[in-house]
């Protein structure tokens, strides 16, 4: 199930809304030139067929396909312990333009831009577009190892830049 927790200017504490229902959040996040595709059930394993899937998909949505990629991996915080509730303002990265696809786990991605954040649970088989200039982190849930591809046009969009002291580390985290 996809829930997407909107934040406005200032109130980081409790999100404005929440949304459950993916029609509503796709059109959400489409305001805010993000885009949430998602890959059928059974992902490959193997990285090249895993970027020729979701390279598929994108170019099935008429969007233009990405020629670079990266692997990244993240744990999260054991299934016992307490989860932080806060975000670490030093994971967050501002975006150079690329997709982000969940290969495993789930996790919850955080979006910051202007005055306004969003936390969109994500899960396996989730493909994100993450616009230029806008600041992201990505959380893996409590107990979750989380595997991602970022997927790029060229070379340069896979330099994002640390944002220290974003405003994305005010966020109190919900645990959806």
């Amino acid at each position: 199930m996809s829930i997407l927790a909107m934040y406005e200017a200032g109130q980081w504490l409790c999100p404005a809304r929440v949304l459950t229902h993916l029609e509503d959040i796709t059109a959400v996040l489409i305001e805010r030139e993000v885009r949430l595709l998602q890959l059928p059930t059974g992902l490959p394993e193997d990285r090249a067929q895993l970027q020729a899937a979701a390279a598929q998909r994108i170019a099935d949505s008429g969007l233009p396909v990405p020629r670079c990629a990266t692997a990244a991996e993240q744990k999260g915080e054991p299934g016992y312990a307490e989860v932080p509730s806060r975000l670490d303002a030093g994971a967050v990265q501002r975006s150079a333009g690329q997709w982000l696809l969940l290969s495993a786990g789930q996790a919850r991605l955080c979006l910051g831009h202007a005055d306004q954040a969003l936390v969109l649970a994500v899960r396996h088989g989730d493909l994100v577009w993450i616009p230029s200039g806008h600041e992201w982190a990505l959380v893996p849930a409590a107990g979750s190892a989380c595997h991602w591809l970022n997927l790029v046009g060229d070379e340069q969009a896979l330099n994002d830049t640390p944002v220290p002291g974003s405003k994305l580390g005010e966020l109190q985290l919900l645990d959806i």
